[in-house]
């Protein structure tokens, strides 16, 4: 795919995860490496995902220099960069703020996977230790978990959101709303559990 294809791809996506709530106001981000460049497409900074145009795609190197577009990148560059540094198979990064699996990362506790669904594609989501957004400790702490568990294809950020990963920019963002609708199950499933003793002895 070449470099205005996915420019309009990142603007698509960016646009479906505001719609589908995994996201408030400005907050997250989305990037997607070019192919051919050393270098990857990100969201500028100050725009929300609900609004994105190809000309919020900036185009910065691996080593976080703007190198094509007006603006400056998101705040959270460094843990995209970090990824993609530790991992070679992942081509698309999606960060962003979904309630639920906010739930789950605030309690600094990995992902429960309640489905056969979630342990057979997600396997394991661990949780990134809270730090400032846009820090170097979060990018140090997000890449970390990233190298630390290389198979993964999501992690939780403690008291922050999540980070999805894959190979395409489509296939992050099914795995961001796998992660949500994981986290929303496992909620339903333990406010279902705490209720059943209260239930059973009221029969």
């Amino acid at each position: 795919m070449n470099e205005m294809l996915l420019k309009k791809e990142l603007a698509y996506v960016s646009h479906k995860v505001y719609q589908r709530g995994l996201t408030q106001a400005t907050g997250g981000n989305i990037s997607v490496r070019l192919p051919d460049r050393d270098a990857i497409l990100i969201k500028r900074s100050g725009v929300s995902l609900g609004e994105v145009s190809s000309e919020d795609a900036l185009v910065l190197s691996m080593d976080g220099e703007v190198l094509e577009g007006a603006g400056t990148p998101s705040k959270e560059f460094r843990f995209h960069l970090g990824i993609y540094h530790s991992r070679p198979d992942v081509n698309a990064v999606v960060h962003c703020h979904p309630n639920y699996a906010i739930g789950y990362a605030c309690l600094g506790r990995d992902l429960p996977l309640p489905t056969v669904t979630a342990r057979k594609i997600l396997d394991h989501v661990p949780v990134a230790g809270t730090a400032p957004s846009g820090s170097l400790e979060l990018a140090e702490n997000v890449t970390h978990v990233f190298q630390t568990y290389p198979g993964i294809k999501a992690c939780l950020m403690e008291e922050h959101g999540i980070c999805a990963v894959g190979d395409t920019l489509e296939k992050a963002y099914n795995i961001a709303t796998l992660v949500e609708d994981t986290a929303k199950q496992s909620f339903i499933l333990q406010q279902l559990k705490s209720n059943v003793p209260e239930a059973v002895s009221n029969t």
